[in-house]
């Protein structure tokens, strides 16, 4: 699973074309987002395309009587331009995220924001429409003036947006009616970069959240290696079915637990599952598929005594989170075992939580925030 939580323009989908039995390859689909501006005159434009692999987008041309011809300008391959008024225009594309399931998981939405002399006019707003969504007409191009956006669509069909009639429709431009986006427009050199990690305030152990920022300053934890690593146990964990896998730990001085995944990466279970139980407990007997097949009574199914459950929608530990969509990654930091919960879908905060096995259960340590593309 990727960290960067969206995608910025330009950034491609891959889809598999099978062409024979036994062959296929991958294809991939790129977005395509520019600002366009003409020398001297009080228009410009924001339009949108797609393209195979390594081709060139092929941006569609507007009616004269909406943009003046702009639209027959070359690619800019821009996304900041100046209006003759002194007006700066900005645009910025991104994408949900993709999922590997799902119908259309793999094809998700994409959105822009507009900035017109700083003022911040649109907020991801969509251009392309994704998740199976075969209705939502797509936009290929916005046309600023000082006193009207211009935005044209085209109707979904498979071969949007290259084909299809163009639609446009003006709304009134007032600028006042805006604010100045001073997120965007920072003063140089305070803004930091789109990624950055940061500890957030309120960590119960700041010094230690820090350390692991330095630990993973170039090599951030995926979002689901589950706790089958040698790295952290200096043997390979123990499988069993359903998918698990078991080590025992130390989670205080001279107290040892078990601690047992249960994982799966589908739409209808993407996430972890972590169990405590004493040294010498039998998971087999206790954790059975139909545990995770009701929903009505797991995870809320009693647990035999000395047994505990670290998982999502729990108090501190993404309670709006349903446990079978958090991630855990095992971490060791100064010889102990930690648990590294991360969100399947990247929308929901904090970014990361950084979680200490107990005895009785776990303690979260860190509350991990990350720097994101400002939309």
């Amino acid at each position: 699973m990727m960290n960067s939580r969206v995608k910025l323009s330009a950034v491609g989908l891959t889809a598999v074309l099978a062409v024979a039995p036994g062959t296929a390859w991958a294809d991939q689909v790129n977005l395509h987002e520019e600002v366009v501006c003409r020398k001297g005159a009080n228009v410009a434009l924001v339009r949108f395309a797609m393209a195979w692999n390594g081709d060139a987008p092929v941006y569609r041309r507007l009616p004269s009587s909406v943009d003046g011809g702009l639209s027959a300008e070359r690619r800019s391959k821009r996304h900041d331009c100046t209006m003759a008024n002194g007006w700066t225009i900005r645009a910025r594309s991104g994408e949900r995220q993709a999922y590997a399931y799902g119908m259309g998981g793999g094809d998700p939405p994409a959105f822009f924001s507009l900035w017109i002399a700083r003022h911040k006019v649109l907020s991801r707003k969509e251009w392309k429409p994704g998740y199976g969504d075969g209705e939502t007409p797509w936009t290929i191009a916005v046309v600023i003036r000082p006193d009207r956006l211009t935005i044209c669509r085209v109707a979904a069909s498979s071969d949007a947006p290259e084909k299809g009639k163009i639609k446009c429709s003006d709304n009134p431009l007032r600028l006042d009616r805006y604010e100045i986006d001073h997120v965007e427009y920072a003063p140089p050199g305070s803004k930091l970069a789109v990624g950055t990690r940061l500890v957030m305030s309120g960590s119960p152990e700041p010094k230690l959240c820090q350390e692991f920022l330095r630990i993973h300053r170039k090599d951030w934890p995926e979002s689901y290696a589950m706790v089958d690593s040698a790295k952290i146990f200096g043997t390979k964990l123990k499988p069993a079915e359903p998918p698990r896998a078991e080590a025992i730990i130390e989670v205080e001085t001279g107290v040892r637990r078990k601690l047992i995944s249960w994982s799966a990466d589908n739409h209808y279970f993407d996430g972890d599952l972590i169990f405590l139980a004493p040294a010498t407990a039998d998971a087999k007997p206790i954790l059975k598929d139909e545990m995770i097949d009701d929903p009505a009574r797991f995870p809320t199914e009693k647990l035999p005594v000395g047994w505990h459950l670290i998982s999502g929608g729990q108090p501190g530990l993404y309670p709006d989170v349903s446990w079978r969509y958090v991630h855990f990654d095992t971490q060791k930091i100064r010889g102990r075992v930690y648990l590294l919960a991360q969100p399947t879908n990247f929308e929901n905060q904090p970014a990361a939580i950084l979680v200490r096995p107990t005895a009785t259960g776990h303690r979260v340590v860190c509350r991990f925030d990350q720097v994101e593309p400002n939309f």
